[in-house]
């Protein structure tokens, strides 16, 4: 069975699943084994948040947090491949910055919210910072370790091309540790919409986290808040496998398919 044929098998599987969970949810709501009250179903949801916001306000919370990911992720994801590639390929450099990542690594996000406030005020740069954050670790984890699992006997056969230094480096190693570099980069995305919602924390005013926030400081329906956890679980799905296509395409290159 060709590569293509798989993936379309997966796919079909992933939403023939989606769909029975959903239908399972829907119907035990709808039969009265889960309260509507503490948790609607996918309809009663829907229809909380098409009666409590407007196509408007959904459109500008959806553009704002895709805006701040993206925003965050570039930058996160740019310092973690020039940290953990240097690192990696310069040991001395490494020797530096390895166990500073590794103390710092464990921190969740969350716990940088005061530093952040401290530091960038309650604008937007404090909300980039946090998902920086989400996205840096991953990225200069994976980064690291695919330049120092790097085959020597690559860089040896590079060297007899009369390739060293910086020229070894982007031409042999790097394309040797694109296959870690995409998997930090695919870890490091989601790990940037699991911060999301602790990101617009930080006196939003706009965003699908202050959206959820907002309605439960409101007291309002738990359906507006299911839809906006879900929307962030939906473009993260979406985002991801158009990022993984891209990637693959990338890693492709020079290791196949």
């Amino acid at each position: 069975m060709s590569g293509s044929a798989l993936r379309s098998n997966d796919l079909a599987l992933g939403v023939i699943g989606t769909l029975a969970v959903i239908l399972l949810w829907e119907t035990s709501v709808r039969t009265g084994l889960i309260d509507p009250a503490v948790f609607p179903s996918p309809s009663l949801a829907i229809a909380a948040a098409t009666e409590r916001l407007t196509a408007r306000q959904l459109g500008e919370n959806l553009s704002w947090s895709l805006a701040r990911v993206f925003s965050g992720f570039a930058l996160g994801a740019l310092a973690g491949v020039l940290v953990g590639v240097l690192a990696g390929w310069y040991r001395r450099f490494g020797l530096v910055v390895s166990p500073l990542v590794e103390l710092l690594r464990p921190i969740p996000p969350l716990a940088w919210i005061p530093l952040a406030i401290i530091w960038f005020g309650l604008g937007e740069p404090s909300k980039f910072f946090i998902i920086f954050l989400g996205a840096f670790f991953p990225v200069v984890t994976a980064a690291y370790q695919g330049m120092r699992s790097v085959d020597p006997m690559l860089l040896r056969a590079g060297q007899t091309m009369g390739l060293s230094g910086v020229p070894l480096l982007l031409r042999v190693a790097i394309p040797a540790a694109a296959p870690d570099l995409a998997t930090g980069l695919r870890i490091g995305w989601g790990l940037s919409f699991g911060v999301l919602v602790a990101a617009e924390l930080i006196a939003a005013d706009r965003g699908l986290g202050y959206m959820i926030i907002a309605e439960r400081n409101a007291g309002g329906s738990v359906g507006v808040i299911i839809v906006g956890i879900l929307l962030i679980g939906a473009l993260n799905l979406l985002t991801d496998a158009a990022i993984g296509v891209a990637i693959r395409h990338w890693v492709g290159r020079w290791h196949g398919s």
